[in-house]
């Protein structure tokens, strides 16, 4: 399996009158290719189910489909991965049901949930929250631009180097400020599923990153 990390990130929320399926399919008519199907308060049979369903729309369309938490739902329908929130299973653990091909992803909010994670042997992290955001519950300190800065310092010192996901309250005009920390890419929900038009504005944010990903990337070979 490929594990490329995508640098735009979608999370379903249940905060719209939108459908988990058409939230996902929204997303990826804007161009979008990496989910995250994430339900908090149904029960595992309807998890499972929804599952599923989106799963079956992701293959269709050469989209990756990651569950959120739920290991051993993600085992049972194939899914491309899993993202474990600091209260979910521990990934080396998940890594032993998955095994290698597997993604799995999971949330830091500081240098020593990275480390962590990085010795657990995650394939990517999910670090935040950037600012406060309504879609999720038992929010972790905020951590602003000084604190992704500190951290992503950190790193460096450290010798990490493995793709960092920003998540929590994003905008686009957090963007350049976000990817000039060193920020592999970054996660939305509300953002996306709020706009009059979420497929434009799907398409609108990752022709966004990739001006500043190739601005890096120009920066970089000079």
């Amino acid at each position: 399996m490929n594990k490329d990390i995508a640098r735009l990130q979608f999370i379903t929320s249940p905060e719209t009158k939108l459908s988990y399926q058409e939230q996902i399919r929204l997303f990826t008519l804007g161009g979008g290719n990496w989910v995250q199907l994430r339900m908090k308060d149904e029960t595992p049979e309807e998890i499972e189910k929804e599952a599923i369903r989106c799963f079956s729309y992701c293959m269709d369309n050469g989209v990756k489909f990651i569950l959120n938490d739920h290991v051993e739902i993600a085992a049972r329908i194939g899914a491309d991965g899993v993202h474990l929130g600091k209260n979910d299973m521990a990934p080396s653990k998940a890594r032993q049901i998955l095994g290698e091909q597997t993604i799995i992803g999971g949330t830091a909010n500081t240098f020593e949930d990275i480390k962590r994670l990085v010795a657990e042997g995650v394939d990517y992290i999910g670090l935040g929250p950037f600012r406060f955001t309504s879609t999720k519950k038992n929010l972790s300190p905020i951590l602003g631009l000084e604190g992704y800065e500190k951290i992503f310092a950190q790193c460096k010192e450290a010798g990490i180097n493995i793709p960092i996901i920003a998540i929590g309250g994003l905008t686009e005009d957090d963007f350049k400020g976000l990817f000039d920390t060193g920020v592999h890419g970054v996660a939305l929900s509300s953002n996306i599923t709020e706009s009059d038009q979420p497929g434009a504005k799907t398409l609108e944010l990752l022709t966004e990153i990739g001006k500043l990903t190739s601005m890096q990337y120009n920066q970089k070979i000079k």
